[in-house]
């Protein structure tokens, strides 16, 4: 029984020395893949979705109330200052009709009372009996009165459908050059006039697609990352192979909280060539894409072949026994792929590849 048991623990013995042995022997015979640090250039960059806007649009609103008529352009017009582009037909109220033909007649009234005062207060200033204050409130006095009357004369001629001439026109006009983007009111729809109390409907809304610029919306970490000035490139959704450089011209002061964080919206002066500009539209989707740093001709790895361990960073590193050590390293920039290696590795170290 003794004897059995020794046998058995030699045998034991035996075959976890070969093992041993036989392991150590294939790890010492093994061979790994390697790679080399390089030298490059490096930029960090900030991808920003936004789109492609008119920098001016103007909504054109009508002066009177009433109903559209007739619109005498359409969506994708090219119009000049002073065009007509909409005609308004003024709502009859037979009140208000009434009411205005009773003012006309005291404002005729008050005309004619404020002219034979006039009248008689210069002759008498042109025989040097008044003095010159009298004669310049009387003269005031008229041009109020006179003012008022033409005022309520043009509003009962717009009740009968007389305009032209007028101080008010039913003719709706272009207030500036470009081109039409949008006619919210379609013909035979209601019109409210622009006032002190109402923003008035708009008939039409206009822009100068020749001046074009970006927007969008920078998260709060990276706005600080940004300077009014620098150099941007804008990708279009609309054509893959559209690139367009601009700068950047404002960094909003204030940020729109969504979902917790900060977005501040930029804007960029676009300069496209003019062979480009049929191809890109007004609301049509873009990437801009802006460089904050850049390092050139440094030592740089993939990512790819970083390990780490807890904060650190570290590759293996082949040692001159042909055995790998860990090498801590220091990084720098990083352009999503590649990464700079500020220490702990230069170009003629040989890299374990895992």
């Amino acid at each position: 029984m003794k004897k059995s048991s020794v046998i058995a623990i030699v045998l034991l013995v035996i075959t976890v020395g070969y093992i041993y042995i036989r392991s150590s022997n294939r790890k010492d015979n093994m061979r790994y893949e390697t790679t080399y640090a390089q030298m490059r250039d490096i930029e960090q960059s900030i991808i920003v979705s936004g789109a492609i806007e008119p920098l001016k649009e103007i909504d054109i609103k009508s002066t009177i109330s009433g109903v559209l008529e007739e619109l005498l352009v359409k969506v994708g017009d090219d119009v000049t200052m002073g065009q007509p582009i909409a005609r308004v037909q003024y709502v009859k109220d037979p009140m208000e009709y009434k009411r205005l033909v009773n003012e006309l007649d005291r404002a005729k009234t008050r005309l004619e009372n404020a002219q034979t005062s006039f009248d008689r207060i210069q002759k008498l200033f042109d025989s040097e009996v008044v003095s010159a204050e009298e004669y310049e409130s009387s003269l005031n006095n008229l041009k109020l009165v006179r003012s008022e009357y033409e005022t309520t004369s043009s509003e009962l001629n717009m009740l009968k459908g007389k305009y032209e001439g007028d101080m008010v026109s039913n003719i709706i006009k272009a207030t500036n050059n470009g081109t039409i983007l949008d006619l919210p009111v379609k013909e035979g729809g209601s019109v409210m006039a622009r006032g002190t109390l109402s923003e008035g409907s708009t008939i039409a809304r206009i822009a100068d697609m020749r001046q074009l610029v970006f927007k969008g919306d920078v998260p709060e970490n990276d706005v600080l990352k940004l300077h009014v000035g620098s150099a941007v490139t804008c990708s279009m959704i609309i054509r893959d192979d559209l690139n367009v450089g601009g700068t950047l011209s404002l960094i909003a002061p204030k940020g729109a909280i969504t979902n917790g964080i900060a977005y501040y919206e930029v804007t960029a002066d676009l300069q496209i060539p003019d062979s480009c500009r049929s191809s890109i539209k007004a609301g049509c989707t873009a990437n801009m894409h802006i460089v904050t740093d850049r390092r050139s001709n440094v030592v740089a790895l993939d990512e790819k072949y970083f390990q780490f361990s807890y904060d650190s960073v570290y590759v293996e590193v082949r040692a001159p026994d042909n055995t790998f050590k860990r090498r801590d390293l220091t990084l720098g920039i990083s352009d999503g792929i590649y990464t700079e290696i500020v220490a702990g590795l230069d170009t003629l170290d040989e890299i374990k590849v895992n």
